[in-house]
Protein backbone atom coordinates (compact mmCIF):
# COMPACT_ATOMS: atom_id res chain seq x y z
CA UNK A 1 0.00 0.00 0.00
CA UNK A 2 1.37 3.43 -1.04
CA UNK A 3 -1.43 5.62 -0.88
CA UNK A 4 -4.04 5.69 1.76
CA UNK A 5 -7.31 7.64 2.51
CA UNK A 6 -8.13 8.19 5.92
CA UNK A 7 -11.89 8.86 6.59
CA UNK A 8 -13.12 10.23 9.66
CA UNK A 9 -15.79 8.60 10.59
CA UNK A 10 -16.42 10.58 13.78
CA UNK A 11 -16.73 13.40 11.71
CA UNK A 12 -19.31 12.00 9.30
CA UNK A 13 -21.83 11.19 12.40
CA UNK A 14 -21.14 14.69 14.21
CA UNK A 15 -21.88 16.38 10.44
CA UNK A 16 -24.89 14.17 9.98
CA UNK A 17 -26.40 15.58 13.71
CA UNK A 18 -25.21 19.00 13.09
CA UNK A 19 -27.39 19.09 9.83
CA UNK A 20 -30.12 17.87 11.69
CA UNK A 21 -30.11 20.67 14.02
CA UNK A 22 -29.95 23.28 11.48
CA UNK A 23 -33.40 21.37 10.28
CA UNK A 24 -35.02 20.02 13.25
CA UNK A 25 -38.64 19.80 11.80
CA UNK A 26 -37.14 17.79 8.65
CA UNK A 27 -36.62 14.28 8.03
CA UNK A 28 -32.56 14.37 7.00
CA UNK A 29 -31.95 11.97 4.17
CA UNK A 30 -28.42 11.33 2.86
CA UNK A 31 -27.24 11.32 -1.06
CA UNK A 32 -25.18 8.21 -1.42
CA UNK A 33 -24.37 7.95 -4.66
CA UNK A 34 -21.28 7.42 -6.54
CA UNK A 35 -19.78 5.11 -3.63
CA UNK A 36 -20.67 7.99 -1.24
CA UNK A 37 -18.73 10.34 -3.03
CA UNK A 38 -15.63 8.17 -2.98
CA UNK A 39 -16.04 7.38 0.90
CA UNK A 40 -17.18 3.87 0.88
CA UNK A 41 -20.59 3.19 0.20
CA UNK A 42 -21.12 0.19 2.77
CA UNK A 43 -19.44 1.96 5.46
CA UNK A 44 -20.69 5.22 5.30
CA UNK A 45 -24.20 4.21 4.88
CA UNK A 46 -23.79 1.63 8.12
CA UNK A 47 -23.00 4.76 9.87
CA UNK A 48 -25.35 6.68 9.25
CA UNK A 49 -28.44 4.13 9.81
CA UNK A 50 -26.67 3.45 13.00
CA UNK A 51 -26.74 7.48 13.69
CA UNK A 52 -31.05 7.10 13.07
CA UNK A 53 -31.05 8.23 9.24
CA UNK A 54 -33.93 5.97 7.12
CA UNK A 55 -33.93 7.45 3.87
CA UNK A 56 -30.84 7.52 1.08
CA UNK A 57 -30.77 9.06 -1.71
CA UNK A 58 -28.84 6.76 -4.94
CA UNK A 59 -28.28 7.90 -8.90
CA UNK A 60 -28.43 4.02 -9.92
CA UNK A 61 -30.74 1.33 -9.86
CA UNK A 62 -27.48 -1.02 -8.94
CA UNK A 63 -26.51 1.14 -6.07
CA UNK A 64 -30.32 1.27 -4.31
CA UNK A 65 -29.76 -2.43 -4.14
CA UNK A 66 -26.54 -2.35 -2.38
CA UNK A 67 -28.40 0.05 -0.50
CA UNK A 68 -30.96 -2.63 0.84
CA UNK A 69 -28.70 -4.78 1.91
CA UNK A 70 -27.28 -3.21 4.67
CA UNK A 71 -30.96 -2.63 6.63
CA UNK A 72 -34.22 -4.45 5.60
CA UNK A 73 -37.04 -1.37 5.67
CA UNK A 74 -34.58 1.24 4.33
CA UNK A 75 -36.37 3.65 2.24
CA UNK A 76 -34.22 4.18 -0.93
CA UNK A 77 -34.68 6.60 -3.95
CA UNK A 78 -32.93 6.31 -7.25
CA UNK A 79 -32.67 9.92 -8.83
CA UNK A 80 -31.64 8.90 -12.25
CA UNK A 81 -35.05 6.96 -12.24
CA UNK A 82 -35.70 3.73 -14.66
CA UNK A 83 -32.70 2.57 -16.23
CA UNK A 84 -34.21 -0.87 -18.11
CA UNK A 85 -37.28 -3.52 -17.65
CA UNK A 86 -35.41 -6.29 -15.75
CA UNK A 87 -33.80 -3.66 -13.17
CA UNK A 88 -37.04 -1.68 -12.62
CA UNK A 89 -39.19 -4.82 -11.71
CA UNK A 90 -36.08 -5.70 -9.04
CA UNK A 91 -36.46 -2.54 -7.68
CA UNK A 92 -40.19 -2.66 -7.60
CA UNK A 93 -40.59 -6.16 -5.70
CA UNK A 94 -38.07 -4.51 -2.77
CA UNK A 95 -39.86 -1.95 -2.66
CA UNK A 96 -37.14 0.82 -3.65
CA UNK A 97 -38.82 4.00 -4.91
CA UNK A 98 -38.15 5.62 -8.51
CA UNK A 99 -37.95 9.16 -9.36
CA UNK A 100 -39.89 10.10 -12.32
CA UNK A 101 -37.83 12.61 -14.21
CA UNK A 102 -40.38 12.60 -17.47
CA UNK A 103 -43.24 11.76 -19.31
CA UNK A 104 -41.69 8.97 -20.83
CA UNK A 105 -40.29 7.14 -17.69
CA UNK A 106 -44.20 7.93 -16.21
CA UNK A 107 -45.87 5.99 -18.96
CA UNK A 108 -42.82 2.82 -18.82
CA UNK A 109 -43.11 2.66 -14.68
CA UNK A 110 -47.06 2.33 -15.39
CA UNK A 111 -46.59 -0.06 -17.88
CA UNK A 112 -44.68 -1.97 -16.22
CA UNK A 113 -46.32 -1.72 -12.44
CA UNK A 114 -49.70 -3.03 -14.68
CA UNK A 115 -47.91 -6.29 -15.80
CA UNK A 116 -46.63 -7.11 -12.68
CA UNK A 117 -49.66 -5.98 -11.13
CA UNK A 118 -47.75 -4.42 -8.09
CA UNK A 119 -48.06 -0.54 -7.62
CA UNK A 120 -44.51 0.96 -8.07
CA UNK A 121 -43.51 3.25 -5.37
CA UNK A 122 -41.72 6.78 -6.61
CA UNK A 123 -40.73 10.26 -6.03
CA UNK A 124 -41.66 13.20 -8.98
CA UNK A 125 -39.01 15.39 -9.99
CA UNK A 126 -40.50 18.55 -11.29
CA UNK A 127 -37.79 21.42 -12.59
CA UNK A 128 -37.93 24.67 -10.78
CA UNK A 129 -34.50 26.01 -12.97
CA UNK A 130 -31.78 23.54 -12.95
CA UNK A 131 -32.67 22.25 -16.49
CA UNK A 132 -30.70 19.35 -16.06
CA UNK A 133 -34.05 16.87 -14.74
CA UNK A 134 -37.52 16.67 -13.85
CA UNK A 135 -40.83 17.83 -15.62
CA UNK A 136 -41.74 21.25 -15.91
CA UNK A 137 -43.26 23.00 -13.33
CA UNK A 138 -46.66 23.71 -15.64
CA UNK A 139 -47.20 20.10 -16.20
CA UNK A 140 -47.45 19.43 -12.38
CA UNK A 141 -51.12 18.92 -11.44
CA UNK A 142 -51.92 16.31 -14.22
CA UNK A 143 -49.13 14.61 -14.20
CA UNK A 144 -48.95 13.83 -10.08
CA UNK A 145 -52.73 13.46 -10.83
CA UNK A 146 -51.79 10.12 -13.76
CA UNK A 147 -49.08 8.86 -11.12
CA UNK A 148 -51.56 8.66 -8.42
CA UNK A 149 -53.44 7.27 -10.20
CA UNK A 150 -51.82 4.35 -11.03
CA UNK A 151 -48.34 4.36 -8.51
CA UNK A 152 -48.13 4.89 -4.63
CA UNK A 153 -46.22 8.56 -4.93
CA UNK A 154 -44.70 9.45 -2.17
CA UNK A 155 -42.27 12.28 -2.75
CA UNK A 156 -42.38 15.86 -5.05
CA UNK A 157 -39.11 17.18 -5.47
CA UNK A 158 -36.91 19.39 -7.39
CA UNK A 159 -33.29 20.52 -6.58
CA UNK A 160 -31.43 24.06 -6.24
CA UNK A 161 -28.93 25.16 -8.35
CA UNK A 162 -27.31 27.44 -6.36
CA UNK A 163 -27.61 26.96 -2.84
CA UNK A 164 -23.65 27.13 -2.40
CA UNK A 165 -24.58 31.00 -2.92
CA UNK A 166 -26.22 32.02 -0.30
CA UNK A 167 -27.00 35.21 -1.94
CA UNK A 168 -28.10 34.42 -5.29
CA UNK A 169 -31.47 35.46 -6.38
CA UNK A 170 -32.19 31.88 -8.23
CA UNK A 171 -32.59 30.17 -4.87
CA UNK A 172 -35.00 32.09 -3.91
CA UNK A 173 -36.74 32.16 -7.83
CA UNK A 174 -36.73 28.29 -7.20
CA UNK A 175 -38.20 28.43 -3.62
CA UNK A 176 -41.34 30.26 -5.04
CA UNK A 177 -41.67 28.02 -8.20
CA UNK A 178 -41.53 24.99 -5.58
CA UNK A 179 -43.84 27.08 -2.93
CA UNK A 180 -46.42 27.48 -6.23
CA UNK A 181 -46.29 23.47 -7.03
CA UNK A 182 -46.96 22.78 -3.54
CA UNK A 183 -50.07 24.75 -2.93
CA UNK A 184 -51.42 23.18 -6.52
CA UNK A 185 -50.93 19.42 -4.98
CA UNK A 186 -52.25 20.39 -1.35
CA UNK A 187 -55.84 18.18 -2.55
CA UNK A 188 -53.79 15.49 -3.13
CA UNK A 189 -53.26 13.35 -0.12
CA UNK A 190 -49.87 11.30 1.30
CA UNK A 191 -47.57 13.70 -0.72
CA UNK A 192 -43.94 14.80 1.29
CA UNK A 193 -41.74 17.57 -0.63
CA UNK A 194 -38.17 18.03 -0.86
CA UNK A 195 -35.68 20.99 -2.40
CA UNK A 196 -32.77 21.51 -0.04
CA UNK A 197 -29.26 19.60 -0.21
CA UNK A 198 -26.49 20.44 1.37
CA UNK A 199 -25.83 24.51 1.17
CA UNK A 200 -30.12 24.33 0.83
CA UNK A 201 -30.67 23.47 4.50
CA UNK A 202 -28.23 26.46 5.20
CA UNK A 203 -30.66 28.62 3.24
CA UNK A 204 -32.99 28.29 6.18
CA UNK A 205 -36.23 26.73 7.49
CA UNK A 206 -38.25 27.95 4.37
CA UNK A 207 -35.80 25.74 2.22
CA UNK A 208 -36.47 22.50 4.36
CA UNK A 209 -40.31 21.33 3.99
CA UNK A 210 -40.19 17.55 5.02
CA UNK A 211 -37.10 16.19 3.46
CA UNK A 212 -33.79 17.34 3.26
CA UNK A 213 -31.23 15.90 0.81
CA UNK A 214 -27.81 16.61 1.79
CA UNK A 215 -24.50 14.92 0.18
CA UNK A 216 -21.13 16.71 0.73
CA UNK A 217 -21.25 18.58 3.63
CA UNK A 218 -22.09 15.01 5.45
CA UNK A 219 -18.40 14.07 3.86
CA UNK A 220 -17.13 17.09 4.62
CA UNK A 221 -17.01 18.41 1.25
CA UNK A 222 -17.15 22.56 0.35
CA UNK A 223 -16.51 23.77 3.71
CA UNK A 224 -14.26 26.41 3.15
CA UNK A 225 -17.15 29.04 1.69
CA UNK A 226 -19.10 27.92 4.87
CA UNK A 227 -18.80 29.57 8.67
CA UNK A 228 -20.83 26.92 10.61
CA UNK A 229 -18.39 25.87 13.42
CA UNK A 230 -20.76 22.21 13.61
CA UNK A 231 -18.98 21.13 10.58
CA UNK A 232 -15.97 18.99 10.03
CA UNK A 233 -13.27 18.03 7.88
CA UNK A 234 -13.49 13.93 7.46
CA UNK A 235 -10.81 13.05 4.59
CA UNK A 236 -6.74 12.91 4.71
CA UNK A 237 -5.33 11.89 1.35
CA UNK A 238 -1.99 10.49 2.12
CA UNK A 239 1.07 8.55 0.23
CA UNK A 240 4.00 6.52 0.93
CA UNK A 241 7.81 8.20 0.16
CA UNK A 242 8.70 5.32 -1.65
CA UNK A 243 12.36 6.61 -3.14
CA UNK A 244 14.42 9.15 -2.85
CA UNK A 245 17.20 10.70 -4.75
CA UNK A 246 19.97 13.40 -5.54
CA UNK A 247 20.05 14.88 -8.64
CA UNK A 248 22.29 17.37 -10.33
CA UNK A 249 21.93 20.93 -11.80
CA UNK A 250 20.69 20.75 -15.05
CA UNK A 251 18.77 17.62 -14.92
CA UNK A 252 15.01 16.70 -15.78
CA UNK A 253 12.50 14.62 -14.12
CA UNK A 254 9.39 13.03 -15.37
CA UNK A 255 7.49 12.72 -18.36
CA UNK A 256 8.49 14.90 -21.27
CA UNK A 257 11.19 16.62 -19.36
CA UNK A 258 8.96 19.14 -17.82
CA UNK A 259 11.07 20.00 -15.09
CA UNK A 260 14.43 21.07 -14.86
CA UNK A 261 16.39 21.33 -11.38
CA UNK A 262 18.33 24.78 -11.23
CA UNK A 263 20.68 23.55 -8.86
CA UNK A 264 21.83 20.13 -6.89
CA UNK A 265 18.37 18.37 -4.92
CA UNK A 266 17.04 15.90 -3.25
CA UNK A 267 14.23 14.40 -4.67
CA UNK A 268 11.19 11.87 -3.28
CA UNK A 269 8.65 9.58 -5.26
CA UNK A 270 5.91 9.18 -3.82
CA UNK A 271 3.28 6.21 -4.38
CA UNK A 272 0.30 7.73 -5.74
CA UNK A 273 -0.79 9.48 -9.44
CA UNK A 274 -3.34 9.86 -11.26
CA UNK A 275 -4.83 6.51 -11.27
CA UNK A 276 -5.54 6.79 -7.67
CA UNK A 277 -7.36 9.88 -8.41
CA UNK A 278 -4.16 12.81 -7.95
CA UNK A 279 -4.85 14.66 -10.93
CA UNK A 280 -2.67 15.19 -13.46
CA UNK A 281 -2.94 19.11 -13.87
CA UNK A 282 -1.94 19.21 -10.05
CA UNK A 283 0.93 21.27 -9.54
CA UNK A 284 0.95 22.18 -5.64
CA UNK A 285 2.33 21.09 -2.43
CA UNK A 286 2.41 18.26 -0.07
CA UNK A 287 2.73 18.02 3.46
CA UNK A 288 4.65 16.54 6.53
CA UNK A 289 4.54 17.69 9.99
CA UNK A 290 5.15 21.51 9.43
CA UNK A 291 6.97 20.93 5.98
CA UNK A 292 6.03 21.17 3.03
CA UNK A 293 7.16 20.20 -0.21
CA UNK A 294 6.57 21.20 -4.11
CA UNK A 295 5.51 19.04 -6.70
CA UNK A 296 7.57 19.00 -9.40
CA UNK A 297 7.68 17.21 -12.91
CA UNK A 298 4.67 15.41 -14.62
CA UNK A 299 2.05 13.88 -12.29
CA UNK A 300 2.27 9.76 -14.13
CA UNK A 301 -0.19 7.08 -13.79
CA UNK A 302 1.38 5.74 -10.53
CA UNK A 303 3.97 7.94 -8.72
CA UNK A 304 4.80 11.42 -9.08
CA UNK A 305 7.99 13.33 -7.32
CA UNK A 306 8.31 16.28 -4.65
CA UNK A 307 11.37 18.09 -4.00
CA UNK A 308 12.69 17.85 -0.57
CA UNK A 309 16.03 19.79 -0.46
CA UNK A 310 14.73 22.00 2.15
CA UNK A 311 13.95 19.05 4.10
CA UNK A 312 16.20 16.39 3.88
CA UNK A 313 15.40 14.00 7.15
CA UNK A 314 12.20 12.68 4.67
CA UNK A 315 12.81 8.89 4.56
CA UNK A 316 11.98 6.20 2.47
CA UNK A 317 8.39 4.74 4.51
CA UNK A 318 7.34 8.43 5.54
CA UNK A 319 3.71 9.35 4.77
CA UNK A 320 3.01 12.96 3.42
CA UNK A 321 -0.42 14.00 3.26
CA UNK A 322 -1.91 15.65 -0.28
CA UNK A 323 -4.87 17.31 1.09
CA UNK A 324 -6.95 16.62 4.58
CA UNK A 325 -5.32 18.75 7.52
CA UNK A 326 -2.53 20.44 6.06
CA UNK A 327 -4.84 22.07 3.37
CA UNK A 328 -8.71 21.55 2.45
CA UNK A 329 -9.94 19.30 0.04
CA UNK A 330 -11.92 22.58 -1.24
CA UNK A 331 -7.99 24.28 -1.51
CA UNK A 332 -7.13 21.37 -3.18
CA UNK A 333 -9.34 21.20 -5.68
CA UNK A 334 -8.99 25.18 -6.73
CA UNK A 335 -5.76 24.07 -7.57
CA UNK A 336 -7.22 21.47 -9.95
CA UNK A 337 -9.57 23.52 -11.77
CA UNK A 338 -11.97 21.60 -10.06
CA UNK A 339 -14.29 20.88 -7.20
CA UNK A 340 -13.76 18.60 -3.58
CA UNK A 341 -16.90 16.75 -4.92
CA UNK A 342 -15.07 15.52 -8.21
CA UNK A 343 -11.72 14.93 -6.00
CA UNK A 344 -13.43 12.54 -3.64
CA UNK A 345 -15.43 10.81 -5.99
CA UNK A 346 -12.54 10.00 -8.37
CA UNK A 347 -10.69 8.77 -6.11
CA UNK A 348 -9.01 5.20 -6.72
CA UNK A 349 -9.57 1.91 -5.95
CA UNK A 350 -5.99 1.50 -4.79
CA UNK A 351 -6.38 3.79 -2.55
CA UNK A 352 -6.87 2.46 0.89
CA UNK A 353 -9.57 3.61 2.67
CA UNK A 354 -9.10 3.90 6.56
CA UNK A 355 -12.01 4.40 8.97
CA UNK A 356 -10.99 6.41 11.87
CA UNK A 357 -12.58 8.22 14.86
CA UNK A 358 -9.85 10.75 15.02
CA UNK A 359 -6.74 12.11 12.05
CA UNK A 360 -4.14 11.45 15.16
CA UNK A 361 -4.95 7.73 14.64
CA UNK A 362 -1.66 5.79 12.62
CA UNK A 363 -2.30 3.77 9.87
Amino acid sequence: ISSVLLINIENVRKNYDFLKTKAPKSEIGVSIKANAYGLGFKTICKTLVNQGCKTFFVATAAEALEAIKIKANLTVYVLNGISNKQSTISLIKKGIRIVINNYQQLIELINISDKIKLKAGCAIHIDTGMNRLGISAEDTKEFVKLAKKNLNVSLIMSHLACSENKASKINYLQLSKFITIKKKLENFSGLNFSLANSNGILLGKKFHFNICRPGGLIYGLSLNKIQDKGLKNVLSLQAKVIHIQSINKGEYVGYGAKYKAKKKSMIATLGIGYADGLPRSFSGKVYYKNYQFPIIGNISMDLCTIDITNYKKLAIGNWVEIFGSSVSIEKFASKCATISYEISSKIGSRVKKIYVDNFEEVH
